[in-house]
């Protein structure tokens, strides 16, 4: 019986950091990730509105938060600057992005390994994403993509 409570308390705290892990989007145009919490902390590299991460910790005062990309690159961004109820997905391949649901449609446009979508719909394995380009003036690119293509989380 000792053995048996021992096992579940320890897959519970084994389990416990995965079930604590938290979803976000960027939802700045632009967002520094920073080495540590605050703005006078160095800038690691720049993260896209709506790509998705996944916040690791806070700092105490919950201003900050240490996030991590699909890619495992890390660091810092405020708080202000995320968003878990809107829900985004990052190129884990360079893709296609189609007309319609399934690989026989149109191409309407082609990104690279981690450019950054808007979670728009789902039909199956397949995920209607649009983006919001540096330039407006490149024009949106709407679309769907096969899922096993993407990574992130719907909201």
């Amino acid at each position: 019986m000792k053995k048996l409570i021992a096992l579940i308390a320890f897959v519970s705290f084994a389990v416990l950091p995965v079930a604590a892990q938290q979803y976000a989007t960027v939802t700045a145009k632009r967002a520094n990730i920073r080495s540590c919490a605050g703005t006078k902390c160095s800038i690691k590299w720049h993260a896209w509105r709506y790509t998705p991460v996944i916040i690791m910790q806070t700092n105490e005062d919950k201003t900050w938060a240490q996030i991590k990309d699909f890619e495992g690159f890390n660091g810092w961004i405020s708080m202000d600057l995320l968003s878990t109820s809107v829900g985004g997905y990052s190129a884990k391949v360079d893709v296609n992005v189609r007309q319609g649901a399934s690989a026989g449609t149109d191409i309407v446009c082609t990104v690279e390994k981690g450019y950054p979508f808007k979670y728009l719909a789902r039909k199956g394995d397949w995920i209607q994403v649009v983006d919001e380009p540096e330039n407006p003036k490149d024009g949106t690119c709407k679309g769907w993509i096969y899922g096993k293509n993407l990574w992130g989380f719907t909201k």
